[in-house]
């Protein structure tokens, strides 16, 4: 099981950068640079996920291997990724704060 749930940190961390990194494609039901509230925000948002598949796979990877510092890790690639989303905010999106809500309690219980 440790290894399907740093695998599938792994993948968030990678999903990450195929949303946001390349151009809007004019046919997809959003931009993923854009932002209600600040506009054009694309270099953000590319640093932003950069910097949360990073720390997400870095946190998967540290859980495979059994790191004391997958948790910390892990609760930081999830909060990037939840400040990514609500930048960007559209209803796509809303399973993605799901499931960055559920990596944070399960990282928390852990230590519990």
């Amino acid at each position: 099981m440790v290894w399907i749930a740093g695998l599938f940190l792994v993948a968030h961390g990678l999903i990450h950068l195929a949303i946001w990194l390349p151009k809007a494609d004019p046919k997809a039901p959003f931009d993923a640079g854009h932002s209600l509230f600040a506009g054009n925000v694309r270099r953000a948002t590319a640093a932003l996920a950069v910097a949360a598949a990073v720390v997400l796979a870095a946190g998967g990877l540290g859980l495979i291997g059994g790191a004391s510092w997958w948790q910390p890790a892990t609760i930081t690639g999830a909060a990037l990724s939840t400040a990514l989303l609500l930048l960007t905010f559209n209803k796509w999106w809303l399973i993605a704060l799901g499931i960055n809500a559920a990596i944070i309690v399960l990282s928390v219980q852990q230590d519990a």
